[in-house]
């Protein structure tokens, strides 16, 4: 009986040390255990953001004094004045078959602002009244008339940089120097760019011949035009664009 005893304590003993070497059947935490708590670490990448400055010209937004100036020698009793906006041919050619300049995609809005008092500029003053477009139709309806001359597009006053009449102090090049001095809102151009053709009075049809513009000089041709015209001009808003009659000579320069 007592042999009995002490076999049966030993198996039991036995039984005790082996189950301490299973694995448990359900989880088990902590030191004495063979399996351990399954942890996972969210790593969250890291990126290096970029210091880079880009080096695009903002573009000119919303209204901003631009200057268009055309260099022709003309005889007494011609006017000049231009027409243009968009480019239709290449940027908005939807706007080919326009006739309203208030409704036109093509046509930029503007207010001419006083060039100088006096008589010679009594014809500027006149047209300039109503003329709240830069367009490709001609005199809007409303537009000011001189006399009984009505005005062909968006006019243009002749000027000098010598004094007596048609002295201005923008014009830093000489006599023969048409000029208009415009409010222009730049969001309706073409990324900052226009295009422009003269209409001279007691000239052919009045139209300078198409141009091919050449690169222009000075300190606001630092960009180049999205786009190239073999028509017309292409000036930049919100600065000093001059050009030639009838030819592609062009210089745009920044306001001092």
């Amino acid at each position: 009986m007592l042999l009995h005893l002490l076999l049966m304590a030993n198996v039991g003993w036995l039984v005790l040390v082996a189950g301490q070497n299973e694995v448990p059947t359900v989880p088990c935490y902590g030191p004495d255990c063979l399996v351990t708590e399954l942890t996972t670490e969210i790593t969250t990448p890291t990126t290096t953001e970029s210091t880079t400055t880009p080096t695009t010209t903002p573009l000119p937004a919303g209204i901003r004094r631009t200057l268009v100036v055309i260099y022709k020698a003309t005889t007494v009793g011609q006017d000049m004045f231009i027409q243009g906006g968009v480019n239709k041919e290449t940027i908005r050619p939807s706007c080919a078959s326009d006739v309203n300049a208030a409704t036109s995609d093509c046509s930029i809005s503007i207010n001419a602002t006083s060039l100088g008092t006096g008589s010679h500029w009594a014809k500027y003053d006149a047209w300039r009244v109503g003329d709240t477009k830069l367009d490709w139709f001609g005199a809007q309806p409303g537009q000011g008339y001189y006399q009984t001359f009505g005005a062909f597009g968006t006019p243009l006053a002749w000027t000098t940089n010598e004094p007596g009449d048609g002295y201005q102090q923008l014009n830093t090049w000489g006599p023969n120097h048409w000029m208009v001095d415009l409010q222009m809102n730049c969001d309706e151009t073409a990324n900052g760019w226009f295009d422009v053709k003269a209409y001279l009075t007691q000239f052919g049809n009045g139209f300078e011949p198409d141009i091919q513009q050449s690169s222009c000089t000075g300190s606001g041709a630092d960009v180049l035009p999205p786009y190239s015209s073999n028509k017309n001009h292409v000036a930049r808003c919100g600065y000093i664009n001059r050009f030639n009659f009838g030819s592609g000579g062009c210089e745009i320069t920044e306001f001092q």
